[in-house]
């Protein structure tokens, strides 16, 4: 390729055709798009005002391409990998589409368009994005909007830094931006760190596993001399649930020692993630096809999610994640399934700090050949209670389990094997990683946005969502997103195995009401 002189001034010149390296991470979701699971993340963002064509295609140019050149960049595979290669002469137009809707089309038609987007490919011949601007929009009070719909592939960057790329395209206030999102991984993420990590892990908290077991021994002694019958068969039960799935052996593990002991947790990490059987069957259970659905419902009081926390004392993710199962097990048991105690969710962390200054500064660009967005998360997989109506006694759990997760060097452990299994050869790479996906239902996402309103494009924004894509056999995505104090759940299904996305979001509001009465008394005090 060639270079031209231009690049001194630091700033992108879409003329300086430079190969940009791309890491053997972004490669592998490169390969792991099929026809039923696409590998792209939809974004979506709604207005109570008209966004303008010329104003949003100025934003586009200026705080995207210039900043992240990838986006105007197509990928080539070279002897030695894949390279984003730039576009000779590229226009922002090449991705950036609109759409008029029907007369009086609704929420319920923007719903179906994202649907219908979710299903659609990104062709290999343009950079792997798009920008839809959705206009005639009727909102609830019978006024005109807008949306826009951003999709972009996974291989140009992950979740957050995806939706920091979003957020820095609008206008908000210095101090309304998340904060805390992005953390490094605790240790080096080699094979001999990991190892070395375990090693101590297990020789500093030994003496709490130590204590912990000889508690747990003498209850079930007392427990047993009391009521030897029935503390048998309970133990018999326990004993055919790991024969049915080993990775339950991983919540056994964790009652030998407290919630902030990291060599029991990462004990429990390690048997979770290679022990559990494929997702547990339930009615939406089979092989996804390739037609998608998207739904959500009205937004959630983020004060009220706030008060519920306080009260039982947990967190907003917490009492978030507790009312998404609260209406996933009114969704299970709505079709006659009331067996399923508990779902395994693939939740990414970001284990890389943002580079604030390149999605702040309107001058700030990458240079040419450098790719300043990539994949940098880790999966957990989280084992989310179903079934359980006490609403405290099921945040309880998840508080639990989440501090555990935290607690632990899961993400580190899981970080590294996805590095390795990214550096494998395309077709074991595809397998491990389908292992490991079809062990979760699909992937579940909580993104911390901004705290006071934010514009694009001069149109003030009214709400955000942003799907993750699923892998493997996983039917389902969801995703939580905060924002100005309110938070929005929006349900992505495989629209064949779960053709009534929309009753999720229906009972994703019922729960959550339910769970304000039942701890708050009279949530609209609050």
């Amino acid at each position: 390729m060639t270079s031209n002189p231009s690049a001194a001034t630091g700033t992108h010149d879409p003329t300086v055709l430079v190969d940009i390296p791309m890491s053997s991470q972004d490669a592998l979701w490169l390969t792991m798009d099929r026809p039923n699971n696409l590998m792209v993340i939809d974004s979506l963002m709604w207005f109570d005002a008209v966004v303008s064509m010329p104003k949003l295609r100025a934003v586009l140019r200026q705080r995207m391409i210039r900043r992240f050149p990838t986006f105007s960049c197509v990928p080539t595979q070279v002897d030695n990998g894949w390279v984003w290669r730039p576009l000779p002469e590229f226009d922002v137009d090449l991705c950036l589409h609109s759409v008029r809707l029907p007369a009086s089309a609704g929420p319920a038609e923007l719903r179906g368009l994202v649907s219908e987007q979710r299903s659609i490919p990104l062709p290999r011949d343009k950079p792997l994005w798009s920008c839809l601007l959705v206009t005639n929009l009727t909102l609830d009070d019978g006024s005109k909007g807008s949306a826009v719909i951003i999709r972009a592939h996974h291989s140009l960057a992950d979740g957050v830094r995806l939706t920091q790329v979003m957020l820095g395209m609008c206008d908000m206030d210095a101090d309304a931006a998340p904060v805390g999102v992005g953390k490094a991984l605790r240790r080096s993420s080699g094979p001999a760190a990991v190892a070395l990590s375990v090693a101590r892990n297990i020789a500093s908290d030994s003496l709490d596993t130590a204590r912990s077991a000889g508690e747990q021994a003498m209850q079930g002694a007392l427990r047993l001399g009391g009521n030897a019958p029935g503390e048998l068969f309970r133990l018999a039960g326990s004993v055919g649930s790991m024969v049915r799935n080993p990775g339950r052996v991983s919540g056994v593990l964790a009652t030998l020692g407290s919630t902030d002991n990291r060599a029991v947790n990462d004990a429990a990490a390690v048997t979770k993630l290679a022990l559990s059987a494929p997702s547990v069957r339930t009615v939406w259970s089979g092989t996804p096809s390739e037609t998608k659905s998207a739904g959500w419902g009205p937004t959630l009081s983020l004060p009220q999610v706030k008060a519920i926390g306080k009260a039982t004392g947990t967190t907003v993710n917490d009492v978030l994640l507790g009312a998404v199962a609260g209406a996933l097990t009114r969704y299970l048991r709505s079709h006659g399934d009331d067996s399923v105690d508990e779902l395994l969710w693939m939740v990414p962390v970001s284990v890389r700090p943002l580079d604030v200054d390149s999605f702040s500064d309107d001058e700030a660009a990458a240079e040419p050949g450098h790719n300043n967005l990539g994949n940098y998360f880790a999966l957990v997989a989280l084992r989310m209670p179903i079934g359980i109506d006490d609403v405290a006694a099921r945040l309880a759990v998840l508080h639990t389990e989440m501090a555990r997760i935290k607690a632990s060097d899961e993400a580190l452990l899981t970080f590294t094997v996805q590095r390795g299994i990214s550096k494998a050869p395309p077709p074991a790479a595809a397998a491990l990683t389908n292992f490991f996906a079809n062990k979760g239902v699909g992937v579940l996402t909580n993104v911390p946005g901004p705290r006071h309103p934010m514009s694009l494009a001069g149109a003030t924004v009214a709400g955000v969502l942003a799907w993750a894509p699923c892998s493997g056999d996983q039917v389902m995505t969801i995703c939580i997103f905060s924002y100005n104090g309110r938070v929005s759940v929006g349900f992505g299904a495989d629209a064949t195995l779960i053709p009534d996305v929309d009753v999720l979001a229906d009972l994703l509001a019922l729960e959550f009401e339910h769970m304000c009465t039942t701890i708050l008394g009279d949530p609209k005090e609050v």
